[in-house]
């Protein structure tokens, strides 16, 4: 008789760390419908004892599978995962075998925007405090290889993907920060996306969530923090209170007053985990690459890589954060859409902006929702969007790349974009100006 076998459905990052957890304690199948996954290649040769599944013989590894573990990048409707409910094979994620294998103490962050910064300045504060823990999840290292045995703790960013897949992930501390529209390719209304977030609150003991926005609330009683509805936690007249204690927001080396926020939704994370907070580690945090973050300042203009606002609500975020209400940004965006829709921009657009630059597959659809509102132009790349850009800056204004759309039409990734528009700035700090091209109004 055959002995069954735990299936990893995916050969990326997270797959390839199931692998590297499981290797030598069961017998492994894996199977991804790309030709050439990622991590293919590691797999046979690391792991040689791994079978690899292919699409004809799927249904015979089912048959032999006592589990499928789901990467997050595979949609819970794929083929693969129905036929697996189908034959009634349990379906399982790299999470879960983390949560069962994690004997520390777990905090988990999500939201829609600004979680990856939320998670970094919650690691950094509990290494403030003495705490030795493993960072990331979602966010750069796979939640399995974080795994040790001289670890304090963990703290993990959490997207719809990894909790859409979990039954009671059972952390120490879970926060929502906030729901947007996003990923309505993946989920068929907002609805479903934000019940996918909250269920990071499922088992948990203390919780964070956002005041302002309905939809991060949790759904049973738990204790928690309810940010800018507690008035011991919250932002009033350009301060932070933070458990009481007041913080100049200007204090903050973070830019834009969303991520004052993130800042304060860290802090209470941290508050309750029972960690003292550190508040000169909170204030000298300077962000994460591609959120936010101030590549440079020429002739009197800043320039910011926002290259992670990857929805509309990101975007928003950004607008809001990063804008006077005297028209003192230049917004570079557009890109791939992911069915969303552009109308929540027009009111921060108006506001905030003085020029639109638009590039990408759906820039059209862009200049359909805001072109009546604000000067647009159509670029072909990068480079065209910093000279237009800069021909459009005053001094004292703010280039803003915040693209409120995913990548993939241009870029592997929403870094690579942000690492071109910085060496397109870099250009310009050094007085190697791209040619300022004719742009035709959309």
């Amino acid at each position: 008789m055959t002995e069954s076998a735990t299936i990893i459905l995916g050969l990326g990052a997270t797959g390839y760390s199931c692998i590297r957890h499981l290797a030598g304690r069961e017998r492994l199948l894996a199977f991804d419908t790309r030709e050439t996954p990622p991590f293919l290649d590691a797999v046979r040769s690391d792991y040689p004892d791994v079978d690899i599944v292919d699409a004809a013989s799927w249904p015979d590894a089912l048959g032999e599978a006592s589990r499928v573990v789901v990467s997050p990048g595979v949609a819970m409707d794929h083929e693969a995962v129905v036929s697996a409910k189908a034959a009634n094979v349990p379906v399982t994620s790299d999470i879960e075998l983390f949560l069962s294998a994690a004997h520390r103490p777990v905090v988990g962050v999500t939201g829609t925007n600004g979680k990856s910064t939320v998670a970094t300045l919650v690691g950094k504060l509990f290494a403030a405090g003495g705490r030795n823990v493993g960072v990331g999840g979602n966010l750069g290292t796979p939640a399995l290889d974080l795994l040790g045995e001289d670890m304090d703790g963990y703290v993990l960013e959490l997207s719809s993907f990894q909790l859409e897949r979990l039954d009671r992930p059972r952390l120490a501390v879970g926060a929502v920060l906030n729901v947007s529209a996003d990923h309505l390719d993946r989920y068929p209304d907002l609805a479903s996306y934000a019940k996918a977030k909250r269920r990071i609150f499922r088992g948990v003991q203390r919780a964070v969530y956002n005041a302002d926005d309905p939809r991060t609330r949790p759904d049973d009683p738990v204790p928690a923090i309810a940010l800018n509805g507690d008035p011991g936690w919250c932002i009033e007249d350009e301060e932070l209170v933070i458990g009481g204690r007041r913080v100049k927001a200007e204090a903050l080396a973070l830019n834009g007053r969303h991520n004052q926020f993130n800042a304060l939704a860290a802090a209470a994370i941290v508050h309750l985990a029972e960690v003292e907070i550190d508040i000169g580690a909170l204030v000298g945090f300077r962000g994460l690459p591609h959120r936010s973050y101030l590549v440079a300042e020429v002739d009197g203009v800043s320039y910011v890589d926002d290259s992670k606002a990857t929805n509309v609500g990101a975007c928003l975020a950004a607008l809001d954060g990063l804008g006077t209400g005297e028209k003192n940004l230049v917004l570079i965006a557009g890109g791939d859409a992911k069915g969303a829709s552009f109308d929540a921009l027009r009111d921060p657009v108006r506001r905030h902006v003085s020029r639109l630059v638009l590039i990408g597959r759906d820039a059209d659809k862009i200049d359909a929702a805001l072109g009546n509102v604000v000067p647009a132009v159509r670029v072909d790349d990068m480079s065209e969007a910093v000279a237009a850009a800069h021909d459009a800056a005053g001094s004292g204004d703010t280039v803003l790349l915040s693209p409120a759309c995913a990548s993939f039409d241009m870029y592997a990734d929403f870094s690579e974009r942000g690492e071109d528009f910085a060496a397109q700035v870099q250009r310009l700090e050094h007085g190697q100006c791209p040619a300022s091209t004719e742009v035709s109004p959309s």
